[in-house]
């Protein structure tokens, strides 16, 4: 079987932007610093509006909560980090900030299938 790869659908896309806008508003406010829940509660209910919303199925809901998990997490630890001097700083966060960006991933696959239970939830009252 001879797989071909293609281009990203628009609303990834948008869920990629949005993970990354939502990363580095929260970096920025100086209420989300140090307190993990005042960051995770929103980050979860966005995740459940985006893969309700925008998820066609289980599997691609799974995977756009997975990458909006990823990237807000990796966005926030990347924009956050205010100590930044040399090149090889940043050569060594790029590995570093993905491994905790992959609880992101986690979660956000968790949280993905919520969002996907969810939008079955109201096509099934919608249909009757």
């Amino acid at each position: 079987m001879k797989h071909t790869y293609t281009k990203p659908p628009t609303r990834y896309w948008f869920t990629i932007l949005l993970a990354l806008v939502t990363g580095f508003i929260f970096s920025r406010l100086s209420i989300a610093q140090g307190k993990a829940l005042v960051n995770a509660v929103p980050w979860g209910v966005l995740v459940l509006l985006v893969t309700a919303w925008l998820g066609t199925s289980k599997n691609d809901s799974y995977r756009m909560g997975a990458v909006f998990g990823f990237f807000v997490s990796y966005a926030y630890l990347w924009f956050d980090n205010q100590n930044i001097h040399s090149v090889t700083q940043v050569l060594i966060l790029i590995p570093l900030i993905i491994l905790p960006s992959l609880f992101g991933l986690l979660c956000g696959t968790a949280l993905g299938y919520l969002g996907w239970r969810i939008r079955r939830m109201f096509m099934v009252v919608k249909a009757q």
